[in-house]
């Protein structure tokens, strides 16, 4: 797992929001507050769709219409 600050320092958003997911998972899994958990749930959803719009770099065969299609059907 990723530190959380050091992703947000590198400037890399995908490394920052899977460290965010994976620190809001640690939070929801700790929690004793059913109001806490219910909102760091919907913010974990968010972020993990987040994570799934981002384009896939490695992935050359998608096209740029193609990662642009897909990032605007998921807002």
């Amino acid at each position: 797992m990723t530190n959380l600050i050091e992703a947000a320092r590198s400037g890399d958003k995908r490394a920052t929001l899977i460290a965010l997911r994976d620190k809001l998972a640690e939070t929801i899994q700790n929690c004793d507050s059913g109001r806490d958990m219910a909102s760091n749930s919907k913010r974990l959803m968010e972020v993990m769709a987040e994570i799934e719009a981002l384009p896939d770099e490695t992935d050359k065969r998608i096209s740029k219409h193609d990662r642009l299609k897909r990032r605007n059907e998921n807002r």
